[in-house]
């Protein structure tokens, strides 16, 4: 669940105050986070997933049923079939762990390495009879369909472990593996180390880091994951700086001599130096222009802009029966007034599983466009599509 909302070191933004101590000062200037619906959404499916592994139920179980009441969702949030297989997934990793001693939504505590620290950890399952070293499984349900989240060096499933060790008698040599389950972009990231590398993290970098940012130690080091979310980045001088001044850095070693055109113009390399910047200035722009919106929206000046209506959306009916009475008196029959379109596969299986029926009798009827290519750095593990113009350009080498 949306773990430990009071601790100021929190695990769930250890990224941020572990990277950039100085972010800790500048947060607490700033309000509590508003929730959203997003949030909220998701401590919903955490509820379920608690319920799911307590109770030893499927999710389907209960459908239906609303969690999350709260001040701002009254209405809660309906388990739907979306969050059904969400959650079942989840529920069904957790499920198939071998391990002996089992721990749902418990708190964990790493005071020893941050101040006042701990947290809620979703699920943790510990196998001591393995055949080898004893291993101890730490498991982080997200139910974000954002941005996907990584098992390796996850400074957060790295400290609930932290709290695991400090409470039990480990080795050296057992094995924590860090696990992340997205169910909603189905995907499912593992990623192993050992008691002995996990305590070396803890007191070379954990204590070290969070010693600065608990003692308000002013020191920065803006970056695009550690600044995504941070309350104070469209205020903060030193992304502000970095920022601005990353753009300029490219240039300031441009030759003035040989082909004029060349010299006006961005080489690969230079496109390829922008491109690892531009996650972290899109950011920040768009936290600046979220920042001055909200100050005028207050009734805070910011001199040279102010707040005006947008395009107006797409009209609606407000009345369906009456726009069908006033077309068919004009001559216009029921099949002209009323597109009708078939449900998509999504839908379609949707309903079937409903009805607890095979969707193996359609899966064969719809085909699925292929993803659009798109750009990544280097260090994204997806395998490299190569342009067929450059495949027939080698060809086209080779025979020459």
């Amino acid at each position: 669940m949306n773990d430990n909302k009071h601790a100021r070191l929190s695990p769930s933004s250890a990224h941020r105050w572990m990277e950039c101590p100085g972010s800790v000062t500048l947060e607490s200037e700033f309000p509590q986070d508003k929730t959203s619906e997003f949030a909220e959404y998701g401590t919903a499916g955490h509820m379920l997933g608690e319920m799911c592994l307590m109770q030893d139920l499927p999710a389907k179980h209960f459908k239906g049923k609303i969690l999350n009441k709260s001040i701002e969702f009254p209405d809660g949030f309906e388990v739907d079939d979306e969050m059904v297989d969400a959650v079942q997934m989840y529920a069904d990793y957790c499920n198939n762990i071998q391990g002996t001693l089992a721990f749902i939504e418990n708190k964990v505590d790493f005071s020893e390495w941050v101040p006042e620290g701990f947290g809620t950890s979703d699920y943790i399952k510990i196998n001591t009879q393995a055949e080898t070293n004893s291993i101890i499984n730490v498991v982080d349900l997200k139910m974000g369909k954002g941005v996907k989240v990584h098992a390796k060096n996850n400074p957060q499933g790295m400290l609930y472990a932290l709290g695991v060790i400090s409470e039990e008698q480990f080795w050296d040599d057992d094995i924590v593996n860090i696990v992340i389950v997205q169910p909603r972009l189905d995907h499912i990231s593992e990623w192993e180390i050992s008691v002995a590398d996990l305590l070396i993290w803890a007191e070379q970098e954990v204590r070290v880091k969070a010693s600065a940012a608990w003692e308000g130690k002013m020191e920065f080091n803006p970056g695009e994951k550690q600044c995504r979310f941070c309350k104070a980045s469209a205020t903060c001088t030193a992304l502000a700086n970095q920022c601005l001044e990353s753009v300029q850095e490219l240039f300031s070693d441009i030759s003035t001599g040989g082909d004029l055109k060349q010299i006006h113009s961005l080489s690969n390399s230079d496109v390829g130096a922008l491109l690892g910047r531009v996650g972290e200035i899109t950011n920040w722009v768009k936290s600046l222009k979220a920042f001055a919106f909200e100050q005028l929206e207050q009734g805070n000046p910011i001199e040279g802009y102010k707040l005006v209506l947008g395009r107006s959306g797409n009209r609606k009916w407000t009345d369906e029966n009456s726009v069908e009475t006033v077309m068919k008196r004009n001559g216009f029959n029921k099949k002209q007034i009323y597109n009708q379109t078939m449900v998509t596969p999504a839908v379609a299986e949707k309903m079937l599983k409903a009805k607890n029926i095979s969707t193996t009798q359609i899966s064969h009827l719809w085909n699925q466009p292929e993803g659009k290519l798109t750009i990544t750095d280097s260090a994204d593990p997806k395998e490299e599509v190569i342009p067929l113009s450059n495949v027939f350009g080698v060809i086209g080498n080779n025979e020459r």
